[in-house]
Protein backbone atom coordinates (compact mmCIF):
# COMPACT_ATOMS: atom_id res chain seq x y z
CA UNK A 1 0.00 0.00 0.00
CA UNK A 2 1.21 3.60 -0.94
CA UNK A 3 1.83 6.03 1.91
CA UNK A 4 -0.61 8.02 0.92
CA UNK A 5 -3.48 5.03 1.35
CA UNK A 6 -2.06 4.39 4.60
CA UNK A 7 -2.63 7.98 5.64
CA UNK A 8 -5.73 7.60 5.14
CA UNK A 9 -6.64 4.91 6.76
CA UNK A 10 -4.92 6.43 9.98
CA UNK A 11 -7.20 9.35 9.53
CA UNK A 12 -10.38 7.41 9.03
CA UNK A 13 -9.36 5.68 12.76
CA UNK A 14 -8.44 9.04 14.09
CA UNK A 15 -12.55 9.82 15.67
CA UNK A 16 -11.95 6.92 17.76
CA UNK A 17 -8.32 7.55 18.92
CA UNK A 18 -7.87 10.79 20.98
CA UNK A 19 -4.42 12.30 22.45
CA UNK A 20 -6.43 12.73 25.64
CA UNK A 21 -4.89 9.82 26.56
CA UNK A 22 -1.22 9.28 26.55
CA UNK A 23 -0.61 5.37 25.41
CA UNK A 24 2.51 5.34 24.09
CA UNK A 25 3.92 2.11 24.53
CA UNK A 26 6.55 1.57 27.52
CA UNK A 27 9.18 -1.09 27.57
CA UNK A 28 8.39 -1.10 31.47
CA UNK A 29 5.48 -3.27 31.57
CA UNK A 30 5.84 -7.02 31.61
CA UNK A 31 3.53 -7.91 28.82
CA UNK A 32 2.87 -11.20 29.41
CA UNK A 33 0.61 -13.39 31.83
CA UNK A 34 0.90 -17.45 32.18
CA UNK A 35 -1.99 -19.49 32.68
CA UNK A 36 -2.83 -23.10 32.69
CA UNK A 37 -6.31 -24.79 31.81
CA UNK A 38 -5.63 -28.35 32.21
CA UNK A 39 -3.26 -29.70 29.62
CA UNK A 40 -3.12 -26.32 28.08
CA UNK A 41 -0.28 -23.71 29.37
CA UNK A 42 -1.62 -20.41 28.12
CA UNK A 43 0.29 -16.73 28.15
CA UNK A 44 -1.45 -13.78 27.50
CA UNK A 45 0.68 -11.36 25.07
CA UNK A 46 0.14 -7.63 25.18
CA UNK A 47 0.44 -6.17 22.14
CA UNK A 48 -0.07 -2.57 23.78
CA UNK A 49 -3.28 -0.51 23.96
CA UNK A 50 -5.43 2.09 21.55
CA UNK A 51 -7.33 5.11 23.22
CA UNK A 52 -10.70 4.62 22.06
CA UNK A 53 -13.64 7.28 21.71
CA UNK A 54 -16.02 5.29 23.81
CA UNK A 55 -19.07 7.08 22.77
CA UNK A 56 -17.65 7.27 18.78
CA UNK A 57 -17.25 3.65 19.04
CA UNK A 58 -20.99 2.86 20.64
CA UNK A 59 -23.02 5.00 18.47
CA UNK A 60 -23.07 7.70 21.40
CA UNK A 61 -25.63 5.67 23.02
CA UNK A 62 -27.06 8.23 25.88
CA UNK A 63 -26.22 5.84 28.81
CA UNK A 64 -22.42 5.99 27.71
CA UNK A 65 -21.35 8.86 29.87
CA UNK A 66 -22.72 7.13 33.31
CA UNK A 67 -21.82 3.51 32.84
CA UNK A 68 -18.37 5.37 32.31
CA UNK A 69 -18.08 7.85 35.11
CA UNK A 70 -19.49 4.69 37.49
CA UNK A 71 -15.89 2.98 36.49
CA UNK A 72 -14.08 5.84 37.12
CA UNK A 73 -13.43 6.34 33.17
CA UNK A 74 -12.90 9.35 30.91
CA UNK A 75 -14.99 9.68 27.23
CA UNK A 76 -11.20 8.41 25.82
CA UNK A 77 -10.75 4.68 27.13
CA UNK A 78 -7.49 3.10 26.58
CA UNK A 79 -8.30 -0.20 25.48
CA UNK A 80 -6.33 -3.35 25.81
CA UNK A 81 -4.70 -5.16 22.62
CA UNK A 82 -4.47 -8.55 23.73
CA UNK A 83 -2.98 -11.60 22.21
CA UNK A 84 -2.50 -15.01 23.70
CA UNK A 85 -0.47 -18.18 22.94
CA UNK A 86 -0.97 -21.65 24.08
CA UNK A 87 1.05 -24.40 24.70
CA UNK A 88 -0.12 -27.78 23.37
CA UNK A 89 2.32 -30.35 23.03
CA UNK A 90 4.40 -30.42 20.01
CA UNK A 91 2.50 -27.08 19.38
CA UNK A 92 2.73 -23.09 20.16
CA UNK A 93 -0.36 -22.20 18.97
CA UNK A 94 -1.13 -18.10 18.55
CA UNK A 95 -4.77 -16.61 18.61
CA UNK A 96 -4.58 -13.08 16.89
CA UNK A 97 -1.50 -11.61 16.40
CA UNK A 98 -2.06 -7.61 17.34
CA UNK A 99 -1.74 -4.53 15.20
CA UNK A 100 1.48 -4.45 14.21
CA UNK A 101 2.78 -0.54 12.78
CA UNK A 102 -0.89 -0.43 11.29
CA UNK A 103 -2.08 2.19 14.51
CA UNK A 104 1.27 4.08 13.82
CA UNK A 105 4.37 4.23 15.74
CA UNK A 106 2.65 5.10 19.53
CA UNK A 107 -0.27 2.31 19.73
CA UNK A 108 -0.58 -1.07 19.42
CA UNK A 109 2.42 -3.09 17.70
CA UNK A 110 4.39 -4.41 21.30
CA UNK A 111 3.68 -8.57 20.53
CA UNK A 112 6.90 -9.19 19.48
CA UNK A 113 9.07 -7.40 21.92
CA UNK A 114 6.10 -9.28 24.73
CA UNK A 115 7.23 -12.75 22.75
CA UNK A 116 10.99 -12.47 23.42
CA UNK A 117 10.20 -10.91 27.29
CA UNK A 118 7.90 -14.03 27.63
CA UNK A 119 10.58 -16.02 26.25
CA UNK A 120 9.32 -17.14 23.27
CA UNK A 121 10.67 -16.04 19.25
CA UNK A 122 7.71 -15.62 16.37
CA UNK A 123 9.42 -18.15 14.61
CA UNK A 124 8.53 -20.83 16.68
CA UNK A 125 4.95 -20.48 16.28
CA UNK A 126 3.68 -23.65 14.63
CA UNK A 127 -0.45 -22.28 14.13
CA UNK A 128 -2.68 -18.99 14.56
CA UNK A 129 -5.82 -18.85 14.82
CA UNK A 130 -7.44 -16.08 13.84
CA UNK A 131 -11.15 -14.67 15.44
CA UNK A 132 -11.43 -12.16 11.91
CA UNK A 133 -9.74 -9.87 10.03
CA UNK A 134 -9.24 -6.70 11.49
CA UNK A 135 -6.62 -4.36 11.96
CA UNK A 136 -6.09 -5.22 15.74
CA UNK A 137 -5.98 -8.94 14.80
CA UNK A 138 -4.38 -9.44 11.68
CA UNK A 139 -2.38 -6.33 10.93
CA UNK A 140 0.62 -8.29 12.89
CA UNK A 141 0.38 -10.82 10.61
CA UNK A 142 2.68 -9.46 8.66
CA UNK A 143 5.46 -6.58 7.73
CA UNK A 144 6.17 -4.70 4.19
CA UNK A 145 4.71 -8.51 2.93
CA UNK A 146 6.97 -10.40 5.09
CA UNK A 147 5.31 -13.33 7.19
CA UNK A 148 6.34 -12.56 10.99
CA UNK A 149 5.21 -16.00 11.76
CA UNK A 150 7.22 -17.79 9.22
CA UNK A 151 6.84 -21.30 10.14
CA UNK A 152 3.41 -21.23 10.88
CA UNK A 153 -0.01 -21.93 9.24
CA UNK A 154 -2.94 -19.79 9.79
CA UNK A 155 -6.65 -21.15 10.79
CA UNK A 156 -9.60 -19.22 9.95
CA UNK A 157 -13.76 -18.79 8.62
CA UNK A 158 -13.79 -19.43 5.13
CA UNK A 159 -16.38 -16.64 5.24
CA UNK A 160 -13.86 -14.44 6.36
CA UNK A 161 -11.78 -15.15 3.61
CA UNK A 162 -14.31 -14.80 1.74
CA UNK A 163 -15.66 -11.65 2.33
CA UNK A 164 -12.59 -9.78 1.57
CA UNK A 165 -11.89 -11.59 -1.66
CA UNK A 166 -14.86 -9.62 -2.90
CA UNK A 167 -13.61 -6.26 -1.12
CA UNK A 168 -9.85 -7.00 -1.74
CA UNK A 169 -9.92 -3.73 -4.21
CA UNK A 170 -10.80 -0.40 -3.82
CA UNK A 171 -14.47 0.31 -4.80
CA UNK A 172 -16.48 3.72 -4.24
CA UNK A 173 -19.40 1.73 -2.07
CA UNK A 174 -16.91 0.86 0.47
CA UNK A 175 -17.98 1.10 3.76
CA UNK A 176 -15.87 2.97 6.97
CA UNK A 177 -15.27 -0.58 8.10
CA UNK A 178 -13.93 -1.82 4.82
CA UNK A 179 -11.99 0.81 4.17
CA UNK A 180 -10.16 1.13 7.42
CA UNK A 181 -9.44 -2.68 7.51
CA UNK A 182 -8.20 -3.17 3.95
CA UNK A 183 -4.61 -3.31 4.84
CA UNK A 184 -5.51 -5.79 7.40
CA UNK A 185 -6.40 -8.41 4.94
CA UNK A 186 -3.23 -7.96 2.81
CA UNK A 187 -1.25 -8.55 6.09
CA UNK A 188 -3.16 -11.63 6.44
CA UNK A 189 -3.00 -12.08 2.21
CA UNK A 190 0.65 -12.51 2.47
CA UNK A 191 0.07 -15.65 4.12
CA UNK A 192 -2.64 -17.06 1.98
CA UNK A 193 -0.43 -15.98 -1.48
CA UNK A 194 2.41 -18.63 0.31
CA UNK A 195 -0.42 -21.21 0.89
CA UNK A 196 0.03 -21.12 4.66
CA UNK A 197 -3.71 -20.16 5.07
CA UNK A 198 -6.30 -23.52 6.33
CA UNK A 199 -9.78 -22.38 6.25
CA UNK A 200 -12.55 -23.95 8.33
CA UNK A 201 -16.88 -23.74 8.18
CA UNK A 202 -19.12 -23.11 10.83
CA UNK A 203 -18.39 -25.04 14.07
CA UNK A 204 -15.36 -27.77 14.22
CA UNK A 205 -12.51 -29.58 16.15
CA UNK A 206 -9.25 -28.05 15.16
CA UNK A 207 -7.00 -29.86 17.26
CA UNK A 208 -7.45 -32.29 20.49
CA UNK A 209 -9.19 -30.28 23.06
CA UNK A 210 -9.24 -27.08 20.62
CA UNK A 211 -12.10 -26.17 18.78
CA UNK A 212 -13.96 -23.18 16.57
CA UNK A 213 -17.36 -22.11 16.98
CA UNK A 214 -18.91 -19.46 14.72
CA UNK A 215 -20.14 -16.42 16.13
CA UNK A 216 -20.69 -14.10 12.92
CA UNK A 217 -22.11 -10.74 13.60
CA UNK A 218 -18.92 -8.28 14.20
CA UNK A 219 -17.57 -9.76 10.92
CA UNK A 220 -18.62 -11.95 8.47
CA UNK A 221 -17.32 -15.14 9.98
CA UNK A 222 -16.27 -13.42 13.42
CA UNK A 223 -15.69 -17.06 15.28
CA UNK A 224 -13.97 -18.15 19.21
CA UNK A 225 -12.12 -20.75 20.42
CA UNK A 226 -12.48 -23.21 22.93
CA UNK A 227 -10.06 -24.93 25.16
CA UNK A 228 -11.60 -28.04 27.24
CA UNK A 229 -8.72 -29.84 29.14
CA UNK A 230 -9.34 -31.85 32.23
CA UNK A 231 -12.72 -30.77 33.11
CA UNK A 232 -11.59 -26.90 32.67
CA UNK A 233 -12.46 -24.54 29.90
CA UNK A 234 -11.55 -20.98 28.31
CA UNK A 235 -12.83 -19.37 25.29
CA UNK A 236 -11.22 -16.93 23.36
CA UNK A 237 -14.30 -14.03 22.89
CA UNK A 238 -12.20 -11.87 20.11
CA UNK A 239 -14.53 -9.35 19.46
CA UNK A 240 -17.39 -9.80 21.65
CA UNK A 241 -16.37 -7.14 23.57
CA UNK A 242 -14.44 -3.52 23.28
CA UNK A 243 -15.45 -2.09 26.47
CA UNK A 244 -16.22 -4.02 29.53
CA UNK A 245 -17.57 -0.84 31.60
CA UNK A 246 -20.10 -0.02 28.70
CA UNK A 247 -20.95 -3.60 26.97
CA UNK A 248 -21.57 -5.73 29.94
CA UNK A 249 -24.01 -3.32 31.08
CA UNK A 250 -25.89 -3.64 28.03
CA UNK A 251 -24.89 -6.12 25.39
CA UNK A 252 -27.14 -4.77 22.87
CA UNK A 253 -25.38 -0.72 22.43
CA UNK A 254 -24.05 -1.67 19.05
CA UNK A 255 -20.22 -1.04 18.05
CA UNK A 256 -19.39 1.42 14.87
CA UNK A 257 -17.47 -1.72 13.24
CA UNK A 258 -20.19 -4.36 13.71
CA UNK A 259 -20.69 -5.72 10.36
CA UNK A 260 -24.42 -6.44 11.36
CA UNK A 261 -25.40 -5.00 14.32
CA UNK A 262 -28.45 -7.19 15.14
CA UNK A 263 -26.55 -10.01 14.92
CA UNK A 264 -23.75 -9.01 16.57
CA UNK A 265 -25.52 -7.65 19.60
CA UNK A 266 -27.55 -11.37 19.66
CA UNK A 267 -23.79 -13.43 19.84
CA UNK A 268 -22.78 -10.50 22.62
CA UNK A 269 -26.31 -11.81 24.77
CA UNK A 270 -25.61 -15.72 24.06
CA UNK A 271 -22.01 -15.46 24.87
CA UNK A 272 -22.26 -13.24 28.01
CA UNK A 273 -25.22 -15.66 29.05
CA UNK A 274 -23.03 -19.24 28.31
CA UNK A 275 -20.03 -17.64 30.36
CA UNK A 276 -21.67 -16.92 33.25
CA UNK A 277 -23.55 -20.10 33.58
CA UNK A 278 -20.98 -22.18 32.18
CA UNK A 279 -18.45 -20.85 34.81
CA UNK A 280 -15.58 -20.85 32.75
CA UNK A 281 -12.42 -18.42 32.16
CA UNK A 282 -12.80 -16.23 28.94
CA UNK A 283 -9.80 -14.16 27.14
CA UNK A 284 -10.82 -10.83 25.53
CA UNK A 285 -8.81 -9.22 22.91
CA UNK A 286 -10.04 -6.18 24.24
CA UNK A 287 -10.67 -6.33 28.31
CA UNK A 288 -8.03 -4.32 29.95
CA UNK A 289 -4.70 -6.98 29.89
CA UNK A 290 -4.35 -9.89 30.50
CA UNK A 291 -7.87 -9.77 29.70
CA UNK A 292 -8.95 -13.02 31.40
CA UNK A 293 -11.39 -14.02 33.94
CA UNK A 294 -15.23 -14.94 34.33
CA UNK A 295 -18.49 -13.45 33.83
CA UNK A 296 -21.46 -13.25 36.47
CA UNK A 297 -24.94 -12.28 36.17
CA UNK A 298 -25.73 -9.04 37.78
CA UNK A 299 -29.62 -7.22 38.33
CA UNK A 300 -28.40 -4.58 35.07
CA UNK A 301 -26.42 -6.99 33.06
CA UNK A 302 -23.40 -8.86 33.59
CA UNK A 303 -19.96 -8.48 35.69
CA UNK A 304 -16.39 -9.15 34.89
CA UNK A 305 -14.52 -10.45 37.58
CA UNK A 306 -10.70 -10.50 36.34
CA UNK A 307 -8.48 -13.90 37.09
CA UNK A 308 -7.14 -13.96 40.24
CA UNK A 309 -3.36 -13.05 40.19
CA UNK A 310 -1.04 -15.65 40.57
CA UNK A 311 2.83 -16.42 40.77
CA UNK A 312 2.19 -19.94 39.25
CA UNK A 313 2.22 -21.07 35.74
Amino acid sequence: MKKNNLSVLIIVLISLISGRVNAQQRSNQAGYYHLSIGDFEIIALADGTVPVDAKALLNNDNKIPALLKKEFLSDTVETSINTYLIRAEKRLILVDAGSGNLFGPHFGGALINSFRKAGFKPEEVTDILITHIHLDHTGGLSSSGKMIFPNAIVHINQKEVDFWKIHEKVNDSDTRGIISNRQSYLSFKTYLDAGRVRTFSGDTTLFPGLSAHEYAGHTAGHTVYALDSKGKKLVFWGDLIHVTAIQFSDAGIPNEYDFDKVKAAAQRKKAYAQAADGGYFIAADHISFPGIGHVRRDVDGYIWIPVNYSIEK
